[in-house]
């Protein structure tokens, strides 16, 4: 039986306009009721991620900056990790060089040499404030849990391919949006992020239901007993999934919560039986 699940964000709970449905917040919310779960896994911000966390209820475990911080729900940090300065200074230079835009984190505050929406509408700004500040490369740097680069969609896999030859060991890359890089530590990652996670709540992996749409949660489902993508995930990550959806963004959640979860749970004694 599922006793953990671990959802990403955007365009996965998330519907078209980035909101949670009642109709998945009523799910969850049995789901507890039942003694299970449910943990935001995002590459967002700790202030964004825990809006929607509280959307789903007090008792929410967060999982942000896809894994560089991992926070109890009563606010107890159980991990925290950033990328080096010599990495950040690397990809400082590697943006400049092609005309990327890049956003750092201080804080949970957003960074930026010049906030440019055309480039990147960050969900974050919804939630957190942000500063500029000129040019990265004459600033002290601090400590960013994760870096994002906005690039031309057909230009992100070369780009993409060129960083992790060049950063091979000292930094781990993936995607959430088709136009985004996602630079975080090595090692760090929503995948180990779970385990973490799973170690803290008692619970196994074959009790945990994980669910996504792009590159940056293939971990997160590798590292669960069950996978899941919602219909309107990359194909890669489709390839690796148990179970595709045959619904989008917060419908396919809403589906795999019921035909996982709460109908096992809820199913007939007799039933449950003839399943083990």
């Amino acid at each position: 039986m599922i006793k953990l699940i671990a959802t990403d964000l955007d365009n996965t709970l998330l519907n078209r306009e980035g909101k949670i449905e009642d109709s998945s917040v009523a799910l969850v919310e049995r789901c507890a009721e039942l003694g299970v779960v449910t943990a935001v896994a995002t590459g967002r911000s700790f202030r964004s991620a825990k809006a929607a966390a509280h959307r789903l209820g007090q008792d929410t475990p967060v999982i942000c900056y896809n894994g560089c911080l991992i926070k109890e729900a009563n606010g107890e940090i159980l991990s925290a990790s950033y990328v080096s300065r010599e990495v950040q200074r690397g990809i400082i230079d590697f943006a400049h060089e092609h005309g990327l835009y890049l956003v750092m984190y201080d804080n949970d505050e957003i960074v930026v040499e010049t906030l440019r929406l055309d480039c990147h509408n960050d969900p974050d700004l919804k939630f957190t404030t942000y500063r500029e500040i000129g040019d990265f490369r004459d600033i002290e740097l601090f400590d960013s849990p994760k870096l994002m680069l906005a690039a031309d969609p057909e230009k992100v896999p070369a780009l993409q391919a060129e960083l992790e030859e060049r950063y091979a060991g000292r930094a781990y890359f993936a995607q959430s949006e088709a136009h985004l890089i996602e630079i975080m530590p090595d090692g760090v990652n929503k995948g180990a992020a779970l385990d973490l996670l799973m170690a803290r709540l008692g619970v196994t992996k074959e009790e945990t239901m994980a669910l996504g749409d792009n590159t940056n949660d293939a971990l997160l489902l590798e590292h669960a007993g069950l996978a899941v993508s919602v219909a309107n995930g990359v194909p890669s990550l489709k390839a690796i999934s148990d179970y595709v959806c045959e619904a989008e963004r917060s419908e396919g959640f809403d589906e795999a919560v019921r035909k996982f979860v709460l109908e096992p749970l809820t199913a007939p004694a007799s039933d449950r039986e003839e399943t083990l």
